[in-house]
């Protein structure tokens, strides 16, 4: 009983440490139920929460296809209660309040792709791959239509990479540009990959490779 009561005091003169910390993730919403909500976000996961206990930011309700803000407390896991959503109607995010210099609009999941001249959401038009190191950053592999170039987008804020197309001596393409630090997409067993200076540093899932 002693050790709970310096516990409790612990936490009352640092409420910080004992309180997960609130977080939040923007997305596109791809399913709704009267309790549940499952986003995808731009990163391209996708996330389920429980919206039981949740207040709620909706005036004109949740539909797919909407845009929504989960807040919620501590490390995500699948189902985990949200405290809070804020949902943008697919219409008023249309109408382009959060358009960059390209014309994308952020709030409805788009950025620009270079090699594809053109606003694309990443979950729908590009590859995913995830870090071998596993540190859960992820990079979205995204071809131009002629696949003469790609184009890599990098979870942990890395600039974007443009690689060009090149023939393999013993057959195949690899996308790279010439000097040794660059990335190289090759497609492996199935699965496509980026590696550099030799090193595997993202891969396919193998249930994605499909």
């Amino acid at each position: 009983m002693k050790n709970l009561n310096v516990m409790a005091g612990v936490c009352l003169l640092a409420m910080t440490a004992c309180t997960p910390q609130q977080v939040s993730v923007k997305g596109v919403i791809s399913d709704a139920t009267m309790n549940t909500l499952t986003i995808v976000s731009q990163s391209g996961d996708t996330l389920e929460f429980s919206t039981l206990n949740a207040k709620r930011d909706s005036p004109d309700g949740i539909l797919l296809e909407d845009t929504a803000t989960v807040y919620y407390n501590g490390k995500y896991s699948e189902g985990m209660s949200a405290t809070k959503i804020v949902v943008t109607p697919r219409e008023r995010a249309l109408l382009g309040d959060d358009r960059d210099g390209h014309g994308c609009i952020g709030s409805a999941g788009y950025v620009w792709c270079e090699v594809q001249q053109n606003c694309i959401r990443l979950f729908e038009k590009g590859i995913r791959t995830e870090a071998i190191d596993g540190s859960g950053a992820s990079a979205f592999i995204v071809f131009s239509p002629d696949s003469a170039r790609v184009e890599l987008f990098f979870s942990n804020n890395q600039p974007n990479e443009i690689l060009d197309k090149r023939s393999l001596p013993s057959g195949g393409s690899v996308w790279n540009v010439e000097d040794d630090d660059t990335k190289n997409v090759r497609l492996i067993d199935g699965l496509w990959t980026i590696s550099q200076r030799g090193n595997l540093i993202f891969s396919q899932k193998k249930d994605e490779g499909k």
